[in-house]
């Protein structure tokens, strides 16, 4: 990234990475989202994921801030998460991928870093709800991999975006083209490694609709569809499949942060279903801090236990 701005500098000093396009681009943003669905190549029930009340596919500037004038995307690196469970005398470490800890201290943390990196001026920074992962790899911030994860240098898919609106007016719009990974057109790693068939060897978007991740962040009462079988489960929420095969991954797909631990006692109590009082309570804090809620108990726990 040539001729990048003084904050973009500042934030790679506290072990970050930054890009800035014009607010002009917002639109673009939304409409391209809302061409694929028009195509037919996002499903309906991915296009409506977030629900009407914010959807990405129509971003509009927020009402305290009508005079933006950029939009800033700043990356954290994050670590797959490792806890541990007992049941029946034996311990299991089980998997929580990237992204899905920590949301809301990694977006104030990247919020203050962004507003010291701004010193001596002062610029007004909003939490923008945007295509994240397009807005990423528009700025020229990250670039696409085959399994639609986007990767960045140094830290490959291992890391979560924050995106802003600003009044800040960058002198650099790094708006570009979308760009995948060079090796991405000669390898299959992810696509080989993808248990549900999600990846397709005829077209960059995957089917998200039949992704694992897809059908086990739904709520445990809904069960798994009928298509995904008890084989391909691999971590509490999500899938690490395809970024653990991808090679843009091989130097950090060993990152694991271990945090977390459930006694017997706890462990049949998420594998009972049955939550309230006080103690469904506690175990919804202790689940926070992983990036999980009770809401995926006992389905995605009962598989990985399974022997």
């Amino acid at each position: 990234m040539t001729n990048k701005p003084e904050f973009i500098g500042r934030l790679e000093a506290n072990g970050l990475q930054a890009s800035v396009v014009s607010i002009r681009h917002l639109d673009e943003l939304g409409a391209e989202i809302r061409s694929l669905h028009d195509q037919g190549l996002l499903a309906d029930v991915i296009y409506n994921y977030t629900g009407t009340e914010k959807p990405f596919h129509t971003p509009k500037l927020p009402r305290s801030m009508p005079g933006a004038k950029s939009i800033i995307v700043v990356a954290t690196p994050q670590p797959i998460l490792r806890t541990t469970f007992h049941r029946d005398g034996k311990t299991y470490r089980l998997e929580v991928p990237p992204t899905y800890f920590d949301v809301l201290r990694v977006i104030s943390r990247a919020r203050r870093l962004l507003k010291e990196a701004f010193l001596p001026e002062e610029h007004r920074l909003i939490y923008a709800r945007v295509p994240q992962k397009l807005t990423a790899v528009r700025s020229g911030l990250a670039k696409y991999g085959r399994n639609n994860v986007t990767y960045i240098p140094k830290w490959g898919s291992f890391y979560r975006p924050s995106v802003f609106y600003s009044d800040y007016e960058s002198p650099v719009d790094f708006w570009q083209e979308k760009t995948r990974l060079p090796l991405c057109d000669k390898c299959r790693a992810c696509l080989n490694a993808c248990p549900m068939g999600a990846i397709l060897e005829d077209r960059f978007l995957i089917r998200a609709d039949r992704c694992l991740t897809y059908a086990n962040e739904r709520a445990s009462k809904d069960g798994f569809p009928e298509w995904v079988k008890e084989s391909p489960h691999n971590a509490l929420i999500g899938c690490l499949r395809c970024q653990k095969a991808c090679p843009y991954d091989k130097d950090v797909k060993a990152w694991y942060e271990d945090r977390g631990e459930f006694s017997e006692d706890e462990t049949e109590y998420l594998l009972s279903g049955k939550y309230s009082g006080a103690k469904g309570k506690t175990m919804e804090r202790k689940l926070k801090r992983l990036g999980l809620d009770l809401s995926s108990f006992p389905r995605n726990l009962e598989v990985l236990l399974k022997d």
